[in-house]
């Protein structure tokens, strides 16, 4: 992530005095002479109507080619200070699929109080249409837009813009203005979405009583970043004076696409988002709001919903006892305590960083939210002199945590934390089929926050201790003449495929693997299948086995063609894109083994043994070894794949794709057996 802090302190002795402090800017891009996109509205270029494709991506439904905002300042003698937002988005309507762009509804946020009621102002828009070669403009119908209540505190201003075919440009732009009363930042603007973008500009000017952190997320380099000081008149003469002005502009965005192995897309989208850090007028109380880490802390240490629910335990103090009387040693009265609150509560599915209810009440109903359960837990370790402490963290569809801007709000879960001696134990008891360390993979997102029962917090990383584990085998008999194979099948499924197994069968039927093993491989002929250690060990492997016949329906007495690798066979590359400017992140660690072993009748032979092959990613990320033997009778195949790394560059994609490609290319190739000559 191209991560980008501003940082703006103010001192403000009078109105004339303005002195910037800080300014850091965490961002690459070439600072050269750069061609400047200025259009008009109701002017457009024959060119752009004309397109009928886009350079830059054939497969592209519509591209913006403008996205315009700029923010300004300003104070309202009954609203006081308020934001406008003027709007203006370009946009060419290149596949019917796209003629939903012209449907346009403008929601805003309304008030009985007149000062925290937003506004909808300026709507105009245009259509433009090629014909009889010229540019035609149809004009938006002001009598057409219309007012309607979406919900209880929401109206939306909605309109079609008119004309509107495969090929043409719409064009419209409006003015929102926000009280500062309703809202206090403005709304994260966004560089990129589901179509390209040709040109998206974002302008802000902040008035010199006005503090705000700004961070420009996601991959794409600035095209043009200015800032510049300037004098504005707000409307009232104590809010007149210097301001900072902004530009931003990103240049050739291309269409985001849902690829394989991100958290969600907020975390990779180009945007920029603000946090009002302070309020200073001159001759007026400074109001500030920005936090530090340690004011994270002791607030959620002082909230009656974490803190407060963490220093009550006499709820507990029955199976404290129990624990306690069993054993002394520290790790199995973890385990103990683990396994208690795992099996006494359900997880309602809601997560959050704080109790609703009180845990107390979690624990009568036995169930409750993630905070609910774990911060149960966390009590009931300390209550058994275990050194303990809750972690927060933002789960991966919350998006990441940005460690540079301390926010309470960026976080929505909680795990505990064990120490003992030198061992660290993260855990997490809203999954009733996981052993004492295997987090959900919705909290593997990078780093979480530690609070401490004493002293500072600080961040640790929250990295898996166990991967995708799975090894498959195969032993059976190859009868060309008859064009079948037979034979025993298995599988063993570990860590983190061991869990996915477990939620998905446990307290299901038996029927329900045996249904979903027969449409895995619905070219075999399967009985007897049988599973094994469902839920009795959490510490130990899933087996399920079964046996099973294929028949080749182009095989001969005298050939076979024939591939070895039966089960866990890599169809595909999930990689699919010529290249990426995202890094990708795939959860945990992969551990996938196939081993084959396969019989032959005698009088037939492999015509070739294909060559070894280990192929290795750079740094001892992953490996990949390969190996078809021959001993007298049998022939082993042997599969290997491990990717011990999760993490990996925008740079090391292409490493990957060709790693996974050869994975895929051997695992379709297949062998021919054939009937000896006499």
């Amino acid at each position: 992530m191209i991560s980008c802090l501003l940082l703006r302190k103010l001192l403000c002795a009078g109105r004339a005095k303005f002195s910037i402090l800080s300014f850091t800017l965490f961002i690459s891009f070439n600072i050269l002479a750069q061609e400047d996109y200025k259009p008009k509205f109701g002017v457009i270029d024959k060119e752009s109507v004309a397109m009928t494709a886009y350079p830059a991506d054939s497969t592209a439904e519509a591209v913006f080619l403008y996205d315009f905002a700029e923010v300004k300042f300003s104070y309202d003698s009954q609203m006081g200070i308020v934001m406008t937002r003027e709007s203006w988005v370009r946009i060419k309507i290149l596949k019917e699929s796209a003629l939903s762009s012209a449907s346009v509804s403008l929601p805003f946020y309304d008030s009985q109080r007149y000062d925290k009621k937003e506004y909808i102002d300026n709507i105009k828009g245009y259509t433009y249409n090629m014909e009889g070669g010229q540019v035609v403009a149809t004009p938006l119908d002001k009598k057409s837009v219309k007012r309607e209540k979406t919900s209880e505190f929401y109206l939306a201003q909605k309109f079609n813009l008119p004309n509107v075919k495969k090929g043409s440009v719409i064009e419209y732009a409006y003015s929102i203005t926000t009280p500062l009363n309703y809202k206090d930042k403005p709304d994260v603007w966004n560089f990129q979405g589901p179509v390209p973008f040709k040109w998206s500009e974002y302008r802000i000017t902040i008035p010199y009583f006005l503090e705000y952190k700004i961070t420009m997320g996601g991959y794409l380099p600035l095209y043009i970043n200015e800032r510049k000081q300037v004098d504005v008149t707000m409307g009232h003469s104590k809010y007149n004076g210097p301001a900072l002005a902004y530009r931003f502009v990103v240049k050739d965005a291309p269409a985001f696409m849902d690829e394989p192995f991100i958290t969600t897309k907020s975390d990779y989208l180009s945007k920029i988002s603000f946090e009002l850090a302070s309020i200073a007028v001159s001759g007026e109380m400074v109001k500030r709001y920005s936090q530090t880490w340690e004011h994270v802390d002791r607030t959620l240490d002082e909230m009656p919903w974490f803190g407060g629910e963490l220093r009550k335990e006499s709820y507990l103090k029955e199976v404290r006892d129990k624990i306690a009387a069993e054993t002394q040693d520290p790790e199995v009265r973890m385990n103990k305590a683990y396994a208690f609150v795992q099996n006494h509560m359900k997880w309602n599915g809601y997560t959050g960083i704080g109790s609703k209810e009180g845990v107390r009440k979690a624990y009568d109903n036995k169930k409750g939210n993630d905070s609910d359960i774990n911060i149960m837990l966390v009590t009931l370790l300390r209550e058994l002199d275990l050194t303990c402490d809750p972690v927060i963290l933002s789960t991966r569809s919350n998006g990441r945590i940005i460690q540079e801007i301390p926010m309470l709000e960026s976080f929505n879960y909680v795990i505990a934390r064990v120490q003992i001696g030198e061992k660290e134990y993260l855990l997490d008891a809203t999954q009733p089929n996981a052993k004492p360390g295997l987090l959900p993979e919705r909290t593997l997102n990078g780093y979480g926050r530690l609070i401490p029962k004493k002293g500072t917090g600080r961040f640790l990383e929250i990295v898996p201790k166990d991967a995708q584990n799975k090894l498959e085998m195969i032993n059976a008999e190859i009868n060309p003449e008859e064009g079948t194979v037979k034979g025993n099948y298995s599988i063993s499924y570990g860590g983190y495929e061991a869990l996915r197994w477990r939620d998905k069968y446990t307290g299901e039927p038996e029927s329900a693997f045996h249904t979903d093993l027969k449409k895995q491989v619905p070219e075999w002929q399967v009985k007897n299948i049988a599973g094994k250690n469902k839920a009795d060990d959490l510490q130990s492997a899933v087996n399920v086995s079964c046996e099973f016949e294929i028949e080749s329906e182009s095989s001969s007495p005298d050939i076979l063609y024939f591939n070895p690798v039966l089960a866990g066979r890599w169809a595909s590359n999930p990689l699919k894109s010529k290249d990426r400017i995202y890094p990708l992140d795939l959860t945990t660690s992969i551990s996938a083994s196939y081993i084959g072993s396969f019989v032959l009748p005698t009088g037939y032979v492999l015509e070739e043994i294909p060559k070894a092959e280990i192929l290795t990613l750079p740094d001892k990320a992953g490996k990949f070894a390969y190996q078809v033997r021959q001993t007298g009778n049998t022939i082993q195949v042997n599969s290997s794949i491990l990717v011990s790394k999760t993490r990996f560059t925008p740079e090391e994609y292409l490493d990957l794709k060709e790693f996974f490609e050869r994975v895929v290319q051997r695992h379709s190739q297949p062998l021919v057996i054939k009937k000896k000559n006499n």
